[in-house]
């Protein structure tokens, strides 16, 4: 028997951020009835963080009508592979300018722009989800005040932590890598030096037991001139003992991250003198002259499907990849705009979700292997670059990272 047609489908998408934002846009534009919860009470926080997103996929989500033409982005042609050297000690070695194509934006540019075509009444803040329960055809959602609301399809756009996750595959865990993503953020004007190193690509430090990422980004407010730019920075840095490092200054223990703020004076302080220690003296400084960074642990999760019944799980709330793959917004967005089409793909309503289940599950665990290998070589086993030329560097690169980009091809699939 045929199920019903997108049009009369009623979903509910759990998480409004960027992947529940675009789940919202593209379910109610195929015709359904959706609702958004989104625990918090208030519009998701731009932290001035930057994303870096293939250029192809900026292209495919203006054609979309999913963010705006003049979004406000830089291209960047290359990853500079940099070391610091005792003969270049301020700028470092460039061993290897490796190519790339990604436009690189504020978070909070994607987000708002996505956030502002979700349907009004679609939104609903301030409305925590506690169980998910799959019953016959349909599903459960109970809210923390004890409403219970049924529904044809809920999609779980949660991240990492999801309870989605949690609820279809209990026995599945995210694994801790070992090490962190330490961030943080300087306006242009504020640079304590000339902004030349930064003006082209992106400038990857590599160091033992990790590497950093310097970057502009459009300023908050979407300013691209000269002088009103964002640097967007982090450092992947080994930590062992985690549950340290992940006290905030009133004495409490967070899980997964340390939010803007909350990091004790005494240990951003070690951290900058990591840094020191590790970084060519222009980087340094500007880590220095950063305040209130923030820190996320490093986990990855692979899992068996992307749906059971009519629980869908999409972006972090799937497969959960280590950042360094890049892949986090767009893998969340291509999840939301692959359902869509398979939804509107003309086959009954279990065909449609068992084959979007199989397509996304591939792509994503694919994804958390891709960041694996790239965490391998960048962080667990990453050489001395500092004696190394251009062609040692493309051989050392392409032996550990076999999957590299055609993972990112078949993510644009959903296009």
């Amino acid at each position: 028997m045929l199920a019903k047609n997108p049009p009369a489908l009623r979903v509910a998408v759990i998480g409004g951020s960027i992947t529940g934002c675009t789940a919202a846009i593209e379910l109610t534009r195929a015709g359904c009835e959706v609702v958004l919860f989104e625990r918090s009470g208030e519009e998701l926080k731009d932290r001035g963080a930057g994303i870096g997103v293939p250029s192809s996929g900026i292209e495919a989500y203006i054609t979309r009508g999913l963010i705006a033409p003049d979004v406000p982005f830089f291209n960047a042609d290359s990853f500079k592979r940099i070391w610091r050297t005792e003969a270049q000690p301020v700028s470092g070695y460039l061993a290897w300018a490796q190519p790339t194509n990604m436009a690189l934006l504020n978070w909070g540019a994607l987000y708002r722009n996505l956030r502002e075509r979700v349907p009004a009444g679609v939104y609903r803040a301030d409305q925590r989800v506690v169980a998910l329960r799959n019953v016959d055809d349909h599903a459960e959602v109970t809210l923390a005040n004890g409403a219970v609301q049924t529904f044809d399809l809920v999609v779980c756009a949660d991240g990492y932590a999801s309870l989605g996750r949690r609820t279809l595959f209990p026995a599945v865990e995210a694994t801790y890598a070992g090490y962190v993503l330490w961030r943080g953020s300087l306006p242009e004007s504020a640079l304590p030096a000339a902004p030349g190193p930064l003006e082209s690509g992106i400038s990857a430090l590599g160091y033992p037991g990790g590497h950093g990422i310097f970057y502009f980004v459009p300023g908050v407010d979407g300013a691209t001139a000269v002088g009103q730019r964002l640097v967007n920075w982090g450092m992947y840095l080994p930590a062992p003992d985690l549950a340290e490092l992940m006290v905030d200054r009133a004495g409490r223990l967070h899980v997964g991250s340390l939010p803007p703020g909350a990091m004790p004076m005494a240990t951003e302080a070690r951290l900058k003198a990591q840094a020191r220690a590790r970084l060519p003296g222009y980087y340094a400084d500007v880590v220095q002259a950063s305040h209130d960074t923030y820190v996320y642990a490093i986990y990855d999760c692979e899992v068996p499907a992307y749906r059971v019944g009519r629980l869908c799980l999409a972006g972090d709330a799937g497969a959960f990849a280590r950042p360094h793959s890049g892949a986090g917004a767009i893998k969340g967005m291509n999840d939301a705009i692959a359902l869509r089409t398979a939804l509107t793909g003309g086959e009954d309503l279990e065909t449609a979700l068992t084959a979007w289940s199989l397509s996304q599950t591939a792509i994503g665990n694919r994804l958390v292997q891709f960041g694996n290998q790239l965490g391998q070589a960048l962080v667990r086993d990453i050489p001395d670059w500092s004696g190394m030329n251009v062609q040692q560097m493309a051989q050392w690169f392409n032996a550990l990272v076999t999957i590299n980009t055609e993972v990112f091809d078949r993510s644009q699939h959903a296009r």
